[in-house]
């Protein structure tokens, strides 16, 4: 063998290559000197305990619950030599042990600290809570990820039983423990242990209306708290309380689910000027009270300086959303002008994301992402793209939503001219999601418009409520050369694969034609 091949550093890259589990074990028996870093590949993340528990002598399974066949003396070598390569762990089939042998892991002190240099986990507690007890005592757990589920009240109390324990035994044995993820119908005793938690960096609860106003205090003051993600539809702006002094002082990743109202008031009181990241899933406006005015002028006050990305998502009802009604009215049955048509019985008239609102925004000039996934597409028309140029010319991703629907009556503002706008003015833009009226393209539509060589667009995605044409191809060639890959509305899939096609071929032409 070369001795180039036993560089640590080259052999990493060969070993990082291999995908498979069954590829890295046969190259450890290929060579001694290759062995143990690869055997560490192959137990580098462990998607089930079954290959840990068979490593065990006399085991057996026993109408799925596994049990030793002689308790007397085990040997847990083999177990130990390999549970201690394992550093994540991602868990949620049905695992069940019983309890005498799970008592003989625990008693086994060797054994009850197997995980040696176990540093993240994701478990399904109403799965896997028998091995929970084991898992938690490893003293290098970083990253904890615990899905509860919404279980029938007989598992309500088990499970959260096992998730208290595992918090609390992680947050006492390890010092490196800074992530932490709970999805489900949580208790009180588990958000009351959140609450303690203060050297979190990162905290994820997806727990529904298991969320107190008290808990989102307390972790308000974590100091280095710096992502969160929650869902606080149950709650009013009044049920807050904020300390004035200690208020989110370190976030910078902001995923929140919401009413306006309450998101603002986090927003107002946060005391944090590193915001980055801010997604905003906005529950219906359904009342007066929810605007989307103070929202963004909030965010505007916030996160001026520092914000990189935002997207915001909020979707109605189609049944609630007022459409171009071009049928006359019923007083000037001359008029051929559409009307509008402001009927909303179940929505707040406010509702609609315009372009006023993004106004707030102006100044935000660092801005890298911005998605605006809302039903319907926030009202927009070409001058307004015009607009949008100017201020953020930093912009790699912009989603300005999809149309869901083919009812003529709702009809983009925004034309192929809005596309020569963004060719031209946003000159790192890399992803584009647009709503695009594309009736009235004829072949020569084209033409009136200048090649732009440079543009730097290489994925695009244009919902129309009509089937596009071989001039969608033409424009997209001539507008942005450097595409990768073209997508369109659901329903017209056909049509969209047929000007992706047509828009590869284009591309051979011309580069066969520049180089002869």
């Amino acid at each position: 063998m070369h001795q180039a091949l036993l560089i640590d550093e080259i052999l990493a890259i060969i070993l990082d290559s291999c995908a498979e589990s069954i590829s890295l074990s046969r190259i450890a028996r290929t060579c001694q000197a290759w062995k143990e870093p690869a055997l560490d590949r192959v137990w580098f993340r462990l998607d089930s305990f079954k290959p840990l528990l068979e490593l065990i002598p006399g085991l057996l399974s026993v109408n799925g619950v596994y049990m030793l066949e002689s308790p007397l003396n085990p040997d847990f070598r083999r177990l130990r030599h390999y549970a201690s390569r394992v550093k994540q762990i991602a868990y949620r089939q049905n695992l069940q042990i019983h309890p005498s042998f799970l008592s003989l892991l625990l008693q086994d002190n060797s054994v009850s600290l197997i995980f040696q240099k176990l540093s993240t986990v994701q478990l399904s507690l109403a799965n896997c809570h028998a091995v929970c007890s084991i898992i938690s005592l490893s003293t290098g757990l970083q990253k904890v990820d615990l899905d509860l589920g919404f279980t029938t009240s007989a598992k309500f109390k088990t499970v959260n039983r096992t998730a208290l324990n595992f918090i609390s035994t992680v947050d006492r044995v390890s010092t490196c423990f800074t992530s932490l993820s709970l999805r489900g119908a949580t208790s009180g005793s588990v958000m009351s242990a959140v609450n303690g938690l203060s050297r979190l960096e990162s905290l994820c609860l997806c727990v529904g209306a298991s969320l107190p106003a008290e808990t989102l205090a307390a972790i308000a003051t974590f100091p280095r708290l710096r992502e969160l993600e929650i869902q606080t539809s149950h709650l009013r702006p009044d049920d807050l309380h904020f300390s004035p002094s200690n208020c989110f002082p370190s976030l910078e990743v902001l995923d929140i689910r919401g009413r306006t109202g309450i998101i603002e008031k986090l927003l107002r009181n946060m005391q944090s000027d590193r915001l980055v990241v801010l997604r905003i899933e906005v529950e219906l406006l359904s009342s007066s009270d929810d605007t989307w005015n103070g929202l963004f002028d909030a965010i505007k006050n916030k996160t001026h300086s520092s914000l990189l990305e935002l997207a915001i998502e909020h979707h109605m009802d189609a049944d609630d959303l007022f459409l171009n009604d071009d049928t006359p009215s019923s007083s000037d049955t001359t008029s051929t002008a559409p009307i509008m048509n402001y009927n909303l019985p179940r929505t707040n008239p406010n509702a609609l994301l315009r372009f006023d609102h993004l106004t707030s925004l102006s100044n935000h000039h660092s801005i890298r992402r911005l998605l605006f996934e809302t039903t319907p597409p926030v009202l927009l028309q070409d001058q307004d793209l015009e607009k949008m140029v100017q201020w953020w010319p930093n912009l790699e991703h912009l989603d300005l939503g999809s149309l869901l629907t083919f009812d003529q009556r709702w009809s983009p503002k925004i034309t192929a001219a809005a596309l020569v706008t963004i060719a031209r003015g946003f000159p790192v833009l890399d992803s584009l999601v647009i709503p695009v009226n594309i009736n009235g393209l004829t072949h020569e539509t084209p033409i009136k418009f200048s090649q732009n060589p440079n543009a730097s667009l290489h994925h695009i995605t244009l919902t129309a409520l009509t089937p596009p044409d071989q001039s969608v191809t033409h424009l997209l060639h001539r507008l942005f050369p450097s595409l990768l890959d073209i997508q369109g509305t659901p329903g017209h899939e056909e049509d969209w694969s047929r000007v992706q096609d047509g828009f590869h071929l284009l591309r051979a032409r011309y580069s066969n034609t520049a180089i002869s």
